[in-house]
């Protein structure tokens, strides 16, 4: 890829203005579009982040604070959502070096549930699940919600021109200090996913793992309608979902913390919902189980978590073969994969 300043030339074909769908021209270290609206750019990672509109993550207002004031720098710390004593330990272990990037390593709790926050500040490597959206021969994938990059890498190792969006500054620079000398197609914005700044059709896959769960309807809708916009005709999502009606799900909804566990809690979607909303906004649609006993059980995760983790891996991982065979086994499932085809 050639760098135009300091962003990607061909990252710039693909974008446009969030605001009005008008083109994008890279002037004096930002994009501008002919109606005046301008974006930072930062170590090359375009910032679309819209002041304007309500966030969905505190995140977000931060990130576009330090994109504009460069307050933070090379960290950006204050974007990632993490404690004080995790954002020290950020700066301490960026001081020391190290082959893991700190910011990944404090990040990682927020990577799969709590599988993984045994290993918060002392990752040895870094987890990269087997994406399931097969071999990408260089078409464009769309990873919503990429945070530190581990999908998008995933996809990249496929074959796939991967670009990864996330409101977390922090989150992207750490993905491209990580993984940018693997000569993987991969490039990163911060943005939102409600307002894409991608033009449209151009996408021939678009992937979320574990993060339009946590949107409000509302939002979960522009989403669905956003990935709906920038895919091209024949080409595919594949979204994981919380789904309400499974077991661990249930319980989850039932507890009296639930509804006192924030905004970017987790939302519980029927079968039924699911299907109506991406049938509407993208087109036919097929959902298949994704894990049982909890979300987020992925069987290449096993060697990272605890004994009682891996045996709910395992046990997810032979309902989900079982399910395969007997589809009303999808009714018991706490998570599900939702792929739609648009027309």
């Amino acid at each position: 890829m050639r760098s135009s300043g300091n962003i990607d030339v061909q990252l710039l074909s693909l974008l446009e203005c969030p605001r009005d769908r008008s083109e994008l021209r890279f002037d004096g270290g930002r994009l501008h579009c002919a109606r005046g609206h301008s974006y930072p750019i930062v170590s090359g990672i375009p910032v679309f982040l819209l002041a304007e509109k309500e966030q969905t993550m505190r995140i977000a207002k931060a990130s576009l604070s330090a994109a504009e004031s460069a307050a933070g720098a090379p960290l950006y710390v204050d974007t990632l959502g993490l404690s004080e004593e995790q954002k020290r330990g950020i700066e301490r272990d960026w001081i020391a070096g190290g082959k893991i990037d700190p910011v990944i390593s404090y990040s990682i709790a927020a990577t799969n549930g709590r599988g993984y926050v045994n290993l918060i500040g002392r990752l040895e490597s870094y987890p990269i699940p087997d994406i399931p959206v097969g071999v990408g021969n260089g078409e464009l994938l769309l990873d919503v919600g990429s945070h530190w990059g581990r999908w998008s890498v995933s996809a990249a190792r496929k074959g796939w021109a991967v670009i990864g969006i996330d409101p977390s500054l922090g989150a992207l620079l750490a993905a491209q200090r990580a993984f940018s000398g693997m000569g993987l197609n991969m490039a990163f914005v911060c943005g939102d996913a409600r307002f894409l700044p991608f033009k449209a059709d151009i996408f021939r896959c678009a992937f979320s793992y574990s993060v339009i769960q946590h949107l409000s309807e509302a939002d979960a809708q522009l989403c669905i309608t956003e990935m709906g916009r920038v895919l091209r005709r024949g080409g595919f999502c594949q979204i994981q979902m919380a789904h309400r009606g499974g077991l661990r799900s249930t319980y989850t909804r039932l507890h009296r913390d639930y509804l006192n566990a924030g905004r970017f809690r987790v939302r519980y979607w029927s079968l039924a919902q699911l299907r109506e909303v991406f049938e509407r906004n993208i087109g036919p649609s097929t959902l298949t189980a994704e894990a049982f006993g909890g979300l987020g059980l992925l069987a290449e995760d096993r060697k990272y978590v605890s004994t009682k983790a891996r045996a709910m891996i395992a046990i997810s991982s032979l309902l989900k073969k079982a399910a395969s065979l007997i589809h009303p086994l999808i009714r018991l499932a706490d998570s599900v994969y939702v792929i739609s085809v648009k027309q």
